[in-house]
């Protein structure tokens, strides 16, 4: 019992150093998000009266059997036993629910990152950050959004020295690589410089990048710690062809072989169990936050990009969103490049398919992809099968998984009509198929994921709310309308 109060004063101690800080910035803050505290702290003060309620109970129990005990010695240590179990079953309730409402606070936390105002800087100093890992991690952030809006280098390069890595072993169904360095296990993502692109331009995006990753906290977002960028040259001119990002293992409880969600998805037939699917899912839109947060679009969001580590064989175990070889900053002009690949298409929204897409990539985007990977994750069903392919002339195209019969679409000229119509199936199989095995809250998420730049859309609201400076509305919206609703039901 001690324990289980040690463990509550604990979370109680971080939130408050979170509550401090944000009340030293609170006129610096957008309006949306003061709305979206204010609602939370509302939360927030409902569990703590609730949680005075059980202690104030258990007192009264404490006393009544104390009571009991001296003026009837006989069956005393029975009723202690049970008081002790009800006291650290009701402590354990306490515990868990400040930990859900934690869990759905801090990812709106990393959205202060994104505000540029002096007083922020002056109040989310080194002494208040060292209070709280979130506030460490949101200083960081915003000393890396500088120094990458400066266009400056900081003494320590993210840039390390160009070498080959022995026993590099490419993780199946996914671009990125496994293997050993001199002193520890590291994730390697080659990033190639795309075609057309000025290489110092792509060398400056690699460098804002990795400084961004090399702030992110793996067991907090679903992303990896970005240890240094190795420019990848060519061996006759020596021109930079691309960039391999060197990524920490994060070692602890994980297994030694990396899986990407694909391969999960089409080698574990048997489902796993609901609360594992959640908590891959909620992990993935985690990531998002903090990419969107640090004003990072990823673009490619599908279960190749996706990968696994296994804490424990026969778990899905901990997932990580890698795949950035198109990412794009949100102040940088959007290319509009793409390619006619279905297998990635299906995770685009209708607006960002084929070669020469109809939209610049804006965040809602990655929220459309998001919505696709969880109804995947959800029927925990591959929605493309690398086993078989379709000959189409001298072309061959894989098989859409057996949840997908969308063959005929796929292959259709009218591209654009084809694409409305494989959205509305996924709509469909959300409908239809998710409740029984997801329950409505999950449902209702993949729903609103998927329809989140329809117009007159029930999850998200008005699109044009969507165009302010910062990004903050859509961060608060996505936070709220998928993150917040299932951390906080628990269910």
């Amino acid at each position: 019992m001690c324990e289980a109060i040690l463990l509550i004063e604990n979370h109680w101690i971080r939130i408050g150093f979170q509550i401090s800080a944000l009340q030293s910035i609170w006129e610096a803050l957008d309006e949306h998000l003061q709305v979206h505290y204010t609602a939370m702290f509302g939360l927030l003060q409902g569990k703590l009266q609730t949680a005075a309620t059980k202690v104030e109970d258990l007192i009264g129990l404490k006393k009544r059997a104390s009571e009991l005990n001296r003026a009837e010695a006989k069956g005393s240590e029975t009723r202690r036993l049970k008081y002790a179990v009800f006291a650290k079953t009701s402590l354990k309730a306490v515990f868990d629910d400040l930990e859900k409402w934690r869990s759905a606070f801090d990812p709106s936390f990393f959205l202060v990152a994104r505000i540029s105002v002096p007083v922020i800087d002056q109040q989310i100093t080194e002494k208040r950050a060292d209070q709280s890992k979130v506030i460490t991690a949101v200083s960081g952030l915003r000393q890396a959004h500088q120094a990458n809006e400066r266009g400056t280098n900081t003494t320590a390069s993210v840039f390390i020295p160009s070498q080959k890595i022995p026993n590099r072993e490419l993780i199946k169904y996914s671009t990125a690589s496994v293997a050993n360095d001199s002193t520890r296990r590291i994730i390697i993502e080659h990033i190639p410089v795309t075609f057309g692109l000025d290489v110092e331009v792509a060398t400056k995006d690699a460098r804002d990048l990795a400084r961004v990753l090399s702030k992110v906290d793996p067991e907090q977002f679903g992303l990896l710690s970005c240890r240094g960028v190795m420019k990848v040259l060519d061996e006759g001119t020596s021109k930079t062809t691309g960039f391999d990002f060197i990524f920490s293992y994060p070692v602890q409880g994980m297994g030694p072989s990396p899986c990407s969600l694909r391969r999960l998805l089409l080698e574990w037939t048997t489902n796993f169990p609901l609360n594992e699917r959640v908590r891959l899912a909620v992990s993935l839109a985690r990531a998002i936050v903090f990419l969107h947060s640090s004003r990072v679009v990823h673009k490619s969001i599908r279960p190749e990009n996706i990968i696994v580590l296994q804490e424990t064989p026969g778990k899905i175990g901990a997932p990580f969103l890698v795949g950035f070889e198109k990412f794009r900053f949100v102040s940088t002009m959007s290319a509009k490049s793409g390619d006619s690949l279905w297998e990635k298409n299906l995770y685009r929204h209708p607006r960002r398919q084929g070669p020469r897409p109809e939209e610049d990539f804006r965040m809602e985007h990655d929220i459309y992809s998001i919505g696709v990977c969880l109804l995947e994750i959800g029927l925990w069903s591959s929605f493309v099968d690398y086993s078989s392919t379709y000959q189409i002339g001298n072309k061959s195209i894989w098989t859409p998984g057996r949840d997908l019969p969308i063959t005929e679409h796929i292959l259709s000229s009218d591209r654009r009509g084809a694409s409305e119509i494989i959205k509305n199936h996924l709509l469909g199989l959300a409908r239809q198929r998710l409740p029984a095995s997801m329950g409505a809250i999950y449902t209702n998420i993949v729903i609103s994921c998927l329809t989140c730049l329809d117009q007159g859309n029930e999850g998200f609201g008005d699109i044009k709310e969507f165009e302010d400076e910062d990004g903050i509305v859509v961060g608060v919206r996505y936070i709220e309308k998928v993150i917040l609703r299932r951390s906080i039901s628990g269910k």
